[in-house]
Order: structure tokens, then sequence, then C-alpha cells
């Protein structure tokens, strides 16, 4: 019985590594060069290291780090609502919250009028609460008559269009690592960034937010878990006839 338990607890080790196993990370193109200077900011500063002011993510949060584009699909948010602060974005970018169908939720959560092309600002930029209606919910940035979802299988041209980074405080002095500071509240926030075109460098729509979660994808670790069903239950059987 102890080597059927233990075989049991393997297999559903296995399924869940199989459904959430991601081989590699959407590339973030670091084209406009260290600060900007290409008249945009890169995202971050994926070329030379990561010093403070390479890019948007080193300039204001100083440590980040990324998540995994196949954990960075679904979200839920918490029971206070979220907030969010978009801190870079082109013009014209419209974020919402979408059903798992695509549908979007209710209206849109901001629009940003766009500092593209400026040093991006501190974060004190005003920030819009909004509680999810629907969990768990997909988020989308519509713009230039594409939409990016956070689920890539919706996204125009069927590619990822949104990375998320995590993060646990900022730089009260924009670019001075020593300024590092813990966020008030205590949790992780996260960074969502945008693609709306074809350079896919991810510096269209950028929004740094909190209250909310990704989650692992409904069904996934089910269906990771059923492909191994007929290995376990095999194994199973002579295991009993033993």
């Amino acid at each position: 019985m102890k080597s059927i338990k233990t075989l049991v607890a393997t297999i559903t080790g296995l399924a869940i590594v199989a459904a959430t196993s991601h081989a590699s990370l959407t590339t973030v193109n670091d084209i406009w060069g260290a600060n900007g200077a290409g008249g945009e900011w890169n995202l971050y500063n994926s070329g030379v290291g990561s010093s403070p002011g390479a890019g948007v993510m080193e300039y204001l949060y100083g440590n980040f780090t990324r998540v995994d584009d196949a954990s960075d699909i679904q979200w839920i948010g918490s029971p206070g609502g979220a907030t969010f602060d978009a801190i870079y974005a082109g013009a014209g970018q419209a974020l919402y919250t979408a059903a798992l169908a695509g549908t979007p939720i209710s209206g849109q959560i901001l629009s940003a009028s766009g500092n593209m092309g400026s040093t991006p600002p501190a974060r004190s930029l005003t920030t819009v609460s909004y509680t999810p209606v629907s969990q768990p919910f997909l988020f989308l940035d519509q713009a230039n008559g594409n939409n990016a979802y956070s689920d890539p299988t919706l996204s125009t041209g069927g590619v990822d269009r949104m990375v998320t980074f995590a993060v646990t405080g900022y730089l009260t002095s924009a670019g001075n690592i020593n300024t590092w500071t813990a966020f008030s509240d205590g949790t992780t926030h996260y960074v969502i960034a945008f693609e709306d075109g074809t350079d896919f460098d991810f510096n269209d729509l950028v929004v740094e937010v909190s209250g909310v979660t990704p989650v692992p994808e409904v069904g996934t670790v089910v269906a990771g878990a059923l492909l191994l069903l007929p290995l376990g239950a095999s194994t199973l059987r002579i295991l009993r006839r033993k």
C-alpha cells in the first residue's frame, strides 16, 4: 500500500510539472538603447546588465523578477479591489479586464495619454481602483487596432503581447538604487507590459497593479494529470498483482 501511495504522489507531482513547465520566455526586444537613447525607453535593459536607469523597470523599481509567460494568463482580484498605475505608455492605450472568452468586462480601467519618449515619471501618477466582477479574468490592452490579451491565443496574431514582472518595492528617488523601499502594503505588486505593434519592445503600455494575483489556468493541471493517468493505472495494476 505504501508503494501505491508513493506512486500516486509521484504521478501527481509529474502532472503538476507537466502542466506548469514552460520552455522559454517571450523575447523583449532591447532596441532603443539604455536610457531611451532612441527616443523611447526600453522596458528593461536586457543587453547591458541591470544598472538603475537602463530601462523603465530599472529606473523605477531597481529589482524585479520576470513571471513565467505560462503563469501570467489568468488573474484573480482581492476582495478590496485592485489598484492600477500607468507608469509608461504610448498614446491611445486603453486597459480592460476581460472574461476568459475574451469579452471585455464592464468599462475600461484606464486610458493612457502617453509619455513615451520622455523620462518615465516617478511613481506618483493618479491610481485607479477597480474591483473585477468576473473571476478569474484576463487583461486586455486595446490600441492601434490590435488586441493585446494576457492570453496569447486571443491576441492579434496569436502571439504573446503581455509580459509580467513581480516587484516588492520601488525607488523613492527614480534611478537611485540606494533609495529602494518595500511597498507599504507589504505585498507583491505586478508590472504588466503590453505590445500593440510589431517591434515587440513591450513598452506601449506599462502598468503597475496591486491587489491581483496570477493563477494557473483552469483545467491546466487536470489536463496534465489526465495525460499521465494511463501510466498510473497500468502501474497500479502491476503493483496490486505483486
